[in-house]
C-alpha cells in the first residue's frame, strides 16, 4: 500500500515541475529528429540502389541493341569500346553494380552504413583499390561526429536523461525531511527507492521503445523480429544499468550535488573517455598504412607491367595451364596482353592492401577486447547488430563482391585470352549478383556476448544499490 502512494506521490510531483516536464519534452523531440533523421537515410540509401539498378538494365539494353546493330552489318559507335571485344563487355562498359540493402533497422542504426560502401562496380578490372576507394562523397564533418540516429541518442543521451531523472531520488527525501517520516512506515529505503525508479523507468523506457517501435514501424521492419527483440533488448539492460547506478550512488548517502557530480562523472568516463581512449590506443598502436602508398604501388605496378607485358602474360600462363591452349596465336592479341598486365597490378594491390587489412583487424580485435569496459560500447555493438549496420554484415557484404568479381573474370579471361568476340546471345549469361544475407542465429550469437557482458555490469550495480540501500536507516 505503502509502496502505491509513493508512485501516485511520484506522478504527482512529475506533473508538477514544469522542468521535469521540459527536460521529457525536449528528449521526446531528439528522439523524433533522431527517427526523422535515420528514415532520410534509409531513404536516401533506397534511391540510390535504384539509380544502381537502374544502371545494370539499362547497361545491358544499351550493349544488347548496340550488338545487334552490329551484327546486322552497322559498325560500333567507338573503335575503342566495341562490345564484341570480351575485354569492353567485361569492364566498365559492361560492369555490374552489385549492391547491399538497408538492413532491416537501418532507420534506428545508421551504424557504419555511411562509411563502408554499400554498392561496387564489379568488372574484370575490380581490385583492392575499388574495395578501399568506393564510396559516396560525404560531408567529412557527419563521419567524424557521426549521424544523429535512435543509436546515437540512447547511448549518448538517454543516460543523462536517467541521470537527471534519479539522481537525488533518495538524497532530496533526505534534504527535504520526509526521509525519517516515509521510513517510519512499514517499508525499507530499498522499496522507497525502487519504486521511485521504476516508475521513471516506466516513463523514460516507454519513450526510448516506443519510440523505437514506432521508426520499425514506419521502415518496415518487423519482418525481422529477432532484430527487434535484440534491440529492445539492448536499450532496456542499458536503460536499467544506469537507473540501477543511480540507486547505488543514492544508496552511499551523499548529498544530491555530490550524487549528480560522481553520476555526470560516470557518464563521462564510461560513454566518452573510455571508449575515445580504447579507439585512439587501437590507432596508435596499429595504425594503417596511408593510401598514398597503396597509389604509388599501384602506379609502379602499372608502369612495370606495361613495359614487361609480354613476360607477364608467359607467367600468368605458366600459373594457369587450363588456359594456355585457347590463347590467340596472333601476337597482336592486345587484349590478352592487357589482361596480363592488370593481373599483376592486381597482384601487387593485394600485397600492400594485405597489410592495411591486416593492421584493420588488429584495430577491430583490441576494441572487442576492451569494449567490456564501457556499456556504451557493448550497447552501440549489440545496437548496430540487431539492427544490420554493424562491421560484419558489411564484411559478408564485401566478401561475397569479391567472389562475384572473381566469377565475373573467369567468365570473359579466357575469351580474351583465345581473341573471341562477344555476341547478343551471351549476355543472359552473364554473372549476375545477389547478396545472401546473414541468417538471425548468427546474429544471435554476436549480440549474445555483449548483452551477457551487459548483464553482467547491470546485476553488479544492482548488487553494490541492494548493500548500500540496506544500511539507510534515516536521515544521517
Amino acid at each position: 500500500m505503502i509502496l502505491r502512494t509513493v508512485l501516485r506521490n511520484e506522478w504527482r510531483l512529475l506533473r508538477s515541475d514544469r522542468a521535469l516536464g521540459l527536460v521529457l519534452g525536449v528528449f521526446a523531440l531528439l528522439f523524433a529528429y533522431a527517427l526523422a533523421n535515420g528514415l532520410a537515410w534509409v531513404n536516401f540509401q533506397e534511391q540510390t540502389l535504384a539509380v544502381a539498378r537502374e544502371g545494370n538494365v539499362e547497361r545491358v539494353q544499351s550493349l544488347e541493341a548496340e550488338l545487334q546493330r552490329i551484327a546486322d552489318g552497322g559498325r560500333p559507335s567507338s573503335p575503342f569500346r566495341d562490345p564484341r571485344s570480351p575485354s569492353v563487355l567485361g569492364g566498365a562498359s559492361g560492369a555490374q553494380t552489385a549492391v547491399l540493402d538497408p538492413g532491416p533497422l537501418t532507420a534506428l542504426a545508421v551504424g557504419q552504413s555511411d562509411l563502408l560502401p554499400y554498392y561496387y562496380d564489379v568488372s574484370i578490372r575490380t581490385n583492392e583499390s575499388s574495395f578501399l576507394q568506393n564510396g559516396e562523397i560525404e560531408n567529412p564533418l557527419n563521419l567524424l561526429v557521426g549521424r544523429f540516429d535512435l543509436a546515437f541518442v540512447v547511448v549518448y543521451l538517454l543516460p543523462l536523461l536517467i541521470l537527471a531523472l534519479s539522481f537525488n531520488v533518495l538524497s532530496g527525501e533526505r534534504e527535504q525531511g520526509t526521509l525519517a517520516l516515509t521510513l517510519s512506515q512499514p517499508v525499507s529505503a530499498r522499496g522507497v527507492v525502487t519504486a521511485k525508479l521504476a516508475f521513471r523507468a516506466i516513463l523514460v523506457m516507454g519513450l526510448a521503445l516506443g519510440v523505437s517501435l514506432l521508426g520499425v514501424l514506419f521502415s518496415g521492419g518487423f519482418g525481422s523480429p529477432g532484430r527487434v527483440a535484440l534491440w529492445c533488448a539492448a536499450v532496456a539492460a542499458y536503460a536499467l544499468f544506469w537507473f540501477t547506478l543511480a540507486a547505488w550512488v543514492n544508496g552511499l548517502g551523499r548529498s544530491s550535488p555530490w550524487n549528480a557530480t560522481v553520476l555526470v562523472g560516470a557518464w563521462l568516463l564510461l560513454v566518452v573517455v573510455v571508449p575515445a581512449g580504447v579507439n585512439i590506443t587501437a590507432g596508435l598502436l596499429h595504425p594503417l598504412p596511408s593510401r598514398v602508398e597503396m597509389i604509388t604501388a599501384q602506379r609502379e605496378a602499372s608502369n612495370e607491367a606495361v613495359n614487361q607485358r609480354s613476360e607477364l602474360l608467359a607467367r600468368y600462363l605458366e600459373d594457369h595451364p587450363e588456359l594456355a591452349g585457347g590463347v590467340a596465336a596472333d601476337e597482336a592479341n592486345r587484349a590478352a596482353l592487357a589482361w596480363a598486365a592488370t593481373d599483376a597490378v592486381n597482384r601487387r594491390l593485394e600485397e600492400v592492401t594485405s597489410v592495411h587489412d591486416e593492421r584493420l583487424a588488429a584495430q577491430q580485435a583490441l576494441v572487442r577486447r576492451y569494449r567490456f569496459l564501457s556499456p556504451a560500447l557493448l550497447t552501440q555493438e549489440a545496437l548496430l547488430d540487431a539492427a544490420g549496420t554493424g562491421d560484419a554484415r558489411f564484411a559478408r557484404f564485401q566478401s561475397q563482391v569479391r567472389e562475384f568479381a572473381e566469377h565475373w573474370r573467369t567468365f570473359f579471361v579466357p575469351a580474351i585470352l583465345a581473341g573471341e568476340q562477344m555476341t547478343a546471345d551471351v549476355l543472359p549469361a552473364l554473372p549476375s549478383f545477389r547478396f545472401v544475407d546473414e541468417q538471425m542465429r548468427e546474429v544471435r550469437a554476436r549480440a549474445a556476448i555483449p548483452l551477457a557482458a551487459l548483464g553482467g555490469l547491470l546485476v553488479l550495480a544492482g548488487a553494490g544499490a541492494v548493500v548500500r540501500l540496506r544500511r539507510v536507516t534515516g536521515p544521517h
